[in-house]
């Protein structure tokens, strides 16, 4: 230790200390009749006392440097999702963490091994490696980036060495977690278990449909297949309830993996069906757990009143109004402008109370502001949506007059027409195109005409189709409590259906319209609240969340949203804990395999407002295996980034030389200075006070005054 020395005056004090306590002293025992080595106990212990009393006068403070070292962490993250069933993986896993790792822990180093899926889950010993849990969890996801996050958190001021993964690298969420690994500052080695070689199977990789639809409309379900080492024909069925009511084949084509089966559902009533979709299946698989998938669809018997403005007679009237008439919940009413105050199909009558209105080059010139008052206070009346479709003679300057009640603005009117092409956009967390591989479909279309007027969509709306030329908008969607409006602004659609090239653009188009207007009408215009789980099928080691929004803002009081629960002897009811004005949410868990329904109730001063129904079921959650093959590319890449190792393959003597290379250079060294002041210090105080006890005994003893 480095020891120094300080005190409030000049260095100078400490030996005047000495000299001035030596000498009262030995002046003072000069005299008495003390002798030999009694006298020399007694002037050391009044030499002690002053010179001690002296020091204690000039605040002394000692001062060392103590050193300290902390050992180095290494860390196992072992992986037991779901995937490790896949092949016996478990067993190699457990193999492995027998064989390497407990025997190939750094010496002088502290090792901790955790387990994790969707998060970081628990520490486990050594001892537990046999014991490693891999069924009856909820281990249906591999989250590393949350994982290494929780271990940042856990492991705040420890002297952290090395992450070492064991897993199959099938990591489905969460994203990369290179970010967050470099914010840990140590490398990241693993241990891949499973073959990286691609074997035989067939798996349905998603599923695109809308959860809800109307009444006898038809709704269409594509799904998307990879095979995988698989030639000949390939057997989709959709099942209804249980029931077979269509399939398709697939022939197969060489250096080809990845396929689409197109089928299509319709409900006559008002119901919540059960779908499944299932592609048959081979005994030489390396799984059979991801060839089919459940879905609900809730068909809504909703009629809407919707009038149809057209500026004109056209053939992109014709076209929308064809699609149009085949959705069938709509009470459609057409009105097509003859003058500014004619229409052909006759006079209208008030047109204030309908739920919808399209306007297809709407307004023109001729039209007059009684027309356009009108449908403004229905909007506003109703709240009630407004879907426009632009025109070559769309009158941009009259339209201005609806502008607050459309999804975009027109900020300079431009007469200049362009020709383009339309593409997608793909929205992150799209519910209201979701098959987007249809939607994808339209940039092969034919070009369509856009005005040159300069649009700007507001912050609120979305954008899903954008122009070729110039990425201007070409659909926006907008839907708030006042505004529940959409726009396509390009025209010439009748291009689509005249091409010569065989295209689907119908099919598009009906998607396109019957998804627009049930994003912008459907539920949420006219229901107080609702209720939604994250997904439709759960295994019963899941806690199924429900989330509650409330969409009335003029509904007030003790607002409370209870949700029951009931299928298969199963029966209960939770009451949603409030999470701010109108969100609501709450999780239960259901111990058994089944179809289940759900009712969530809206209650208002112990008041029942309106109740939504809904389906779900608990069954097999085959999340983890749309992938099957092992995959070390993240893995590797994060041990390329922080400077780790590939461990996989290596033996044990040489992973441990690496491991304790690694803690050489991780050791630290912590230097601490500590200060002992002794002016207050009560050792020192009771040193001086016993020595001057100790005097006065000792002179009482001899007798001395």
């Amino acid at each position: 230790m480095d020891f120094s020395l300080k005190n409030d005056y000049t260095f100078l004090f400490i030996p005047a200390a000495l000299i001035i306590s030596l000498l009262i002293s030995f002046y003072y025992y000069r005299k008495t009749k003390l002798e030999g080595f009694q006298k020399k106990v007694f002037t050391a212990l009044r030499f002690l006392s002053l010179f001690l009393l002296l020091v204690l006068i000039s605040s002394p403070v000692v001062s060392f440097i103590k050193s300290t070292s902390q050992d180095p962490l290494n860390i196992f993250l072992i992986d037991n999702s779901q995937s490790l069933l896949i092949e016996n993986r478990n067993d190699i896993l457990k193999q492995q963490l027998d064989e390497r790792i407990s025997g190939a822990e750094p010496s002088g180093s502290e090792n901790l091994y955790y387990l994790f899926s969707g998060n970081l889950e628990r520490e486990i010993s050594k001892s537990d490696f046999d014991k490693i849990p891999f069924i009856g969890k909820n281990n249906f996801e591999t989250n590393l980036t949350s994982a290494i996050t929780a271990l940042q958190e856990n492991l705040q001021g420890r002297n952290l060495s090395s992450i070492t993964i064991i897993s199959d690298g099938i990591i489905n969420e969460g994203g990369n977690p290179i970010i967050v690994a470099r914010q840990m500052n140590v490398p990241f080695s693993y241990i891949l278990i499973g073959d990286t070689i691609q074997k035989k199977d067939l798996v349905l990789k998603n599923i695109f449909f809308n959860k809800s639809a109307f009444i006898e409309s038809i709704v269409p379900i594509k799904a998307e297949i990879d095979a995988f080492g698989f030639e000949g024909v390939l057997k989709v069925n959709l099942y209804e309830e249980g029931n077979l009511i269509a399939s398709k084949d697939l022939q197969t084509e060489p250096g080809r993996t990845s396929y689409i089966s197109d089928f299509s559902v319709v409900s006559p009533t008002e119901k919540i069906v059960r779908y499944k979709i299932e592609v048959q299946g081979t005994n030489d698989e390396i799984t059979l757990k991801n060839n089919s998938q459940d879905l609900f669809i809730k068909f809504i018997n909703n009629k809407f009143k919707v009038l149809v403005l057209s500026g004109g007679p056209g053939a992109d009237f014709a076209f929308i109004s064809e699609e149009l008439k085949k959705i069938n919940n709509f009470e459609l009413t057409f009105l097509t402008q003859k003058s500014s105050t004619e229409f052909y199909e006759g006079s209208p009558g008030s047109i204030e109370n309908f739920d919808a209105y399209f306007l297809i080059g709407f307004p023109t010139a001729a039209t007059g502001q009684p027309i356009l008052d009108e449908i403004r206070r229905g909007v506003e009346k109703n709240n009630s949506s407004l879907i426009f479709f632009a025109s070559r003679n769309t009158d941009y300057r009259k339209l201005s007059f609806l502008e607050d009640k459309l999804p975009f603005r027109t900020a300079s009117v431009n007469d200049v027409e362009r020709e383009t092409g339309v593409d997608f956009v793909s929205v992150p967390g799209n519910e209201i195109f979701r098959n987007e591989n249809l939607m994808k479909d339209v940039k092969t279309f034919p070009n369509v005409f856009i005005s040159g007027n300069d649009f700007e969509a507001n912050p609120s709306s979305e954008t899903f189709l954008i122009s070729g030329e110039n990425f201007k908008p070409v659909l926006i969607l907008q839907n708030t409590d006042k505004n529940k409006s959409a726009a396509f602004l390009a025209y010439g659609l009748q291009r689509w259906r005249l091409s010569r090239n065989k295209n689907n653009s119908p099919q598009v188009l009906n998607y396109i319209l019957a998804n627009t207007i049930a994003a912008v009408t459907n539920k949420e215009a006219k229901k107080n609240f609702d209720v939604t789980t994250e997904r439709q099928v759960y295994s019963k080691y899941e806690n199924i969340r429900f989330d509650a929004r409330v969409l009335n803002p003029d509904l007030s009081g003790n607002v409370k949203v209870n949700v029951k629960v009931r299928g298969n002897q199963f029966s209960k009811d939770i009451e949603l804990a409030r999470m701010d004005s109108r969100n609501y949410s709450g999780e239960i868990n259901i111990p058994e395999d089944g179809d289940y329904t759900y009712t969530g109730e809206l209650i208002a001063d112990n008041v029942l407002h309106e109740s939504v129904q809904g389906r779900l079921a608990i069954g097999e959650n085959n999340f983890e295996y749309r992938l099957t093959k092992a995959d070390d590319r993240i893995l590797k890449q994060l041990s390329i980034e922080t400077g780790g190792k590939n461990f996989t393959g290596m033996d044990r003597t040489a992973m441990t030389d690496l491991l304790n290379k690694i803690n050489e250079n991780s050791r630290i060294e912590f230097k601490r200075r500590q200060n002992f002041e002794l002016n207050v210090n009560p050792y020192l105080l009771s040193g001086i006070i016993f020595l001057l006890c100790l005097e006065w005994f000792l002179r009482k003893r001899n007798s001395l005054p």
